[in-house]
C-alpha cells in the first residue's frame, strides 16, 4: 500500500510520516507498514524534521561533521549539532600543532572541550589525524633530522594521543594525504618531512604504531581527489591502490579507506574508473568511508538556483558511484553549516557547501544526503 492510498479522512501523508519517524527514532522499525517508501520523495517539510543523524541511525549508519571547539560557544549552533549528528570529528584539535606546541609537552584542552560536549550529548567521536604533512609545529622538522630520533618522536606521539583519547575515539585517520598527484616518485608518495625522515615505510610504520597502541581501533588511510575524471584523479587512484595493496600484502593493520570528498561541481566525475577503483579497494577487505564531504559550486556559471540544481545532481551521481558496490555506513561532512567552513578563507560568499545554511536551516545538501545517501527502498 502506498502512503497516498490511506483513506484521506483518517490519515494525511504528514501524519503517517510523523508516526514512522517517531517509530524509527524509538528504534521500533517500520516493517509492519508494508509499502512505505520513505526516503525517495521525502522533503524536510514532510515531517517534524528529526535531523540527518536520526535518518542515519534508522539505516544503521553514522552521520557526523567536523567541529572546532570554539564553535561550541555558539549556542544556536550547538542545538543544531545535537539535532543533526551522531558523530563529530575534531577539525583541528588533534593535529600536531594544536596538541604538541613543544616537543616535551602536550595540550589536549581543545579536544577535551569537544569530548565533554560529545559525552554530554551521546555523540560519538572519531580521530583526525595522527600523521599529516601539514599543521605541524615549528620544532618538528629540525627534530626529525636523525632517523632513530624521528621514529621515537612519532611513536611517542601516537602512543600518547591514542592513550589520551582511547576511551572516546575508536576510529582514526592514521595517515592523511600521503599520495600527491604530481609526485615524480614511482610510488606517488608526497615529498614530506616524514618521507624524508623515515623513508617510504613511514605509512606502514604509523599504522603499526597505532595498532600497537590500541589493538581495538579501526585504522583509516584518508585521501582526496580520487573521484576526479582527469589525469590527476587517475594517477591518485593508481598510486593509492598500489599503496593499499602493499599494506595488505605486508600485513599492515589498515581497516578502511577514507574518501575525503571535497567535491567541486565543475569537475567531471571518473564514473567507471572510479567505481572500478572502489571495487578494488573493497576487494582488499577494506571498508569505505566518506570522511570530509563538502561542495564547491563557485566555479559553475548561472544563477544561484541553477548552480544548486546542477550541484545536487552532481552529488547524487557521486553518492551513486561510491555506493555502487555497497552502502557507505559512515559519512562525515567537513563542517555542518555554511556559517562555519574553511571555504570562507577562499571566497567571501559560500552557498550550499554543507548540509545547513548560515542560518542553520536545512540546505540543498541536507536534502541530497537524505535522498542520495540514505535512500529507502520499499518494504516488501
Amino acid at each position: 500500500m502506498k502512503l497516498n492510498s490511506y483513506p484521506q479522512n483518517n490519515f494525511s501523508r504528514r501524519t503517517v510520516l510523523r508516526g514512522i519517524v517517531k517509530l524509527s527514532l524509538l528504534g521500533l522499525g517500520v516493517a509492519a507498514l508494508p509499502g512505505c517508501e520513505i526516503f525517495g520523495n521525502l522533503g524536510p517539510s514532510d515531517f517534524d524534521d528529526p535531523g540527518l543523524g536520526a535518518f542515519a541511525r534508522f539505516k544503521g549508519r553514522q552521520y557526523g561533521a567536523a567541529v572546532q571547539s570554539g564553535q561550541l560557544d555558539d549556542a544556536t549552533f550547538n542545538n543544531a549539532l545535537c539535532k543533526e549528528v551522531t558523530m563529530i570529528v575534531p577539525e583541528t584539535e588533534l593535529k600536531w600543532d594544536a596538541i604538541r606546541p613543544a616537543q616535551d609537552s602536550f595540550d589536549f584542552s581543545g579536544y577535551h572541550k569537544l569530548a565533554h560536549f560529545a559525552g554530554a550529548n551521546d555523540i560519538r567521536m572519531r580521530g583526525h589525524v595522527l600523521l599529516w604533512h601539514l599543521a605541524n609545529p615549528p620544532w618538528l622538522k629540525p627534530a626529525l633530522a636523525r632517523r632513530d630520533k624521528a621514529e621515537r618522536i612519532l611513536e611517542e606521539h601516537i602512543f600518547r594521543v591514542v592513550g589520551e583519547t582511547s576511551g572516546v575515539i575508536r576510529n582514526w585517520d592514521v595517515v592523511n594525504e600521503a599520495i600527491h598527484p604530481h609526485s615524480t616518485r614511482a610510488d606517488g608518495l608526497r615529498q614530506t618531512l616524514w618521507l624524508e625522515a623515515l623513508g617510504p615505510d613511514y605509512v606502514a610504520m604509523a599504522f603499526r604504531m597505532a595498532h600497537e597502541a590500541d589493538r581495538g581501533l579501526t585504522l583509516v588511510y584518508n585521501d582526496y581527489g580520487t573521484e576526479n575524471g582527469d589525469g590527476d584523479g587517475n594517477h591518485k587512484r593508481q598510486c593509492i591502490l598500489r599503496l593499499l595493496e602493499k599494506c595488505k600484502m605486508d600485513k599492515v593493520p589498515i581497516h578502511a579507506f577514507g574518501l575525503q570528498s571535497h567535491l567541486q561541481a565543475h569537475k567531471p566525475l571518473a564514473d567507471g574508473e572510479f567505481k572500478s577503483f572502489l571495487k578494488e579497494v573493497r576487494s582488499l577487505g577494506l571498508k569505505i568511508y566518506i570522511t570530509e564531504l563538502d561542495l564547491d559550486i563557485s566555479h559553475l556559471n548561472g544563477r544561484a538556483d541553477d548552480k544548486i540544481k546542477i550541484a545536487q545532481k552532481y552529488v547524487h551521481s557521486y553518492l551513486d558511484l561510491v555506493q555502487d558496490g555497497a552502502p557507505v555506513d559512515m559519512l562525515l561532512t567537513w563542517g555542518l553549516s555554511d556559517r562555519y567552513t574553511y571555504m570562507h578563507m577562499l571566497r567571501p560568499e559560500v552557498i550550499g557547501a554543507l548540509p545547513l545554511d548560515r542560518e542553520l536551516n536545512h540546505g540543498p545538501l541536507w536534502e541530497t544526503l537524505v535522498t542520495g545517501w540514505l535512500k529507502y527502498k520499499a518494504v516488501v
